[in-house]
């Protein structure tokens, strides 16, 4: 889609890009902060879908504001939207595409669809009770984002009218998956075409949900992705209705809406979850997350009757390097193990850093004893070779060999519970300090009486 100025006369026209309108056209000043930062963000992220959605935005705040005002209808019919800006005899017009219709699902070109919401005060005060219920729950229990989809149905269904409103996650994380997609074919056809949103008026006359329509008593569907800032995809919404043709073109538009909403809400509970549960040096997990993770991984190997292993990696003699080359170059070491011992994890195992120069490692279920016993030398080997660059106090370059000491302990065959297990992979650790330290040790009951 390109935007059109046109200049005093129908036939001066000039066809520039949504960067472009944004950029220059825009009387950006007029607009209250929080618009501001929002169209400065897509400028910033250069989406292109998200480019088009802002300059829409953008106009439509404008109009609101009485500093553009809208233009009649093509005389020629085209799916032209007009405005002229106050002040000015240059006309905007932007050309949307039309709806695409294929076996009984319809392709809707989300740019526009925003703009066209008519919510009311109350409708967006239902829309910020998103953030209420983000910043209500304690993130560090697990239950904020749980108790923020709750809020995101609740709000779908007072505004659309809907059965059931349910946000799909685009990730691997079991904990955070949520529901199972409607389709996975139709879910992973909004994830690739995030301008558009997928509307099924009735799930008889769509091959794909027809089945599942029946089986779950809906007739209705709207499915359509939620993406980032920076385009990357967080997943997608699915609304439900059980009568045929419950969405009309002003219910799509607020889905729209609702999508949008719901991208800001998690990306700034994934920023608060961030300050809590990120260590800021080393930027792998903190002691506060790796408690957390260490019940929950129990918890599932109990479920699943698996096992499980905790390894306390504790670097050796970082406290002479301290001394010899400064502290700023000891967090340098910190960084390069972190990104190290990160780097020879599996990518749901957990990477914590517990302490000072101690790590925790939590290898999660099904793994077995010789797969920790792979992985744990793994990593101590991967440290042993790192070997870090550091600018020492006297200004000079320095390379620097590593090694880490790795205790390892296993539930359920060391420990019940997680303060056994944490002391289990401690003794172990212990007896790994011992000279010659560079080395893995595995806890045994014979630890207690060392």
């Amino acid at each position: 889609m390109e935007a059109d100025r046109r200049q005093g006369s129908p036939m001066q026209q000039k066809t520039i890009d949504f960067r472009q309108l944004v950029e220059r056209l825009m009387p950006l000043q007029e607009l209250p902060s929080s618009d501001r930062v929002r169209v400065e963000r897509a400028l910033e992220a250069g989406v292109a879908v998200q480019l088009e959605e802002a300059a829409r935005y953008l106009l439509s705040r404008l109009e609101l504001s009485g500093a553009a005002r809208r233009l009649p209808p093509d005389p020629a019919g085209r799916r032209l939207q007009r405005w002229q800006l106050r002040g000015s005899l240059d006309q905007i017009a932007i050309e949307s595409a039309a709806p695409r219709e294929h076996e009984g699902l319809v392709e809707v070109p989300r740019p526009g669809l925003g703009a066209n919401a008519q919510a009311g005060l109350e409708q967006i005060r239902r829309l910020l009770r998103l953030d209420e219920a983000m910043l209500a729950a304690d993130p560090r229990t697990g239950q904020a984002r749980r108790a923020l989809l709750e809020q995101l149905d609740q709000a779908g269904r007072e505004l659309l009218g809907a059965s059931e409103v349910r946000f799909v996650a685009d990730t691997e994380d079991d904990e955070r998956s949520g529901p199972e997609p409607l389709s996975a074919e139709l879910a992973e056809r909004a994830r690739r075409q995030p301008g558009h949103l997928l509307h099924c008026p009735d799930t008889e006359l769509c091959p794909e949900l027809a089945v599942e329509g029946r089986r779950r008593g809906i007739h209705s569907v709207v499915i359509t992705a939620v993406t980032a800032a920076d385009g990357r995809p967080l997943g997608w919404l699915e609304v439900l209705a059980p009568e045929p043709a419950h969405f009309a073109p002003d219910a799509l538009a607020l889905v729209a809406l609702l999508a949008d909403s719901c991208a800001g809400v998690l990306q700034r509970a994934a920023r608060i979850e961030k300050l809590v549960f990120i260590d800021p040096l080393t930027t792998v997990y903190n002691r506060a997350y790796f408690e957390l993770q260490l019940r929950n991984e129990m918890a599932r190997a109990t479920r699943e009757n698996s096992s499980m292993a905790l390894c306390i990696a504790d670097i050796d003699d970082f406290k002479s390097s301290n001394t010899a080359f400064g502290y700023d170059a000891g967090d340098r070491v910190l960084v390069e193990v972190a990104r190290a011992l990160r780097g020879g994890v599996r990518p749901f195992d957990t990477v914590a850093r517990w302490g000072g120069e101690e790590f925790a490692i939590l290898l999660t279920p099904p793994v077995h004893a010789h797969d920790v016993v792979a992985v744990s030398e793994r990593l101590r080997s991967v440290v042993e070779r790192l070997g870090v660059e550091l600018e020492g106090l006297d200004r000079q370059r320095h390379h620097v060999g590593v090694t880490m000491s790795i205790g390892v302990a296993l539930f359920p065959d060391h420990a019940g519970s997680a303060e056994d297990l944490w002391r289990s992979a401690n003794q172990a650790l212990l007896r790994a300090k011992r000279p010659p330290k560079n080395k893995v040790v595995f806890f045994t009951p014979q630890h207690h009486r060392a």
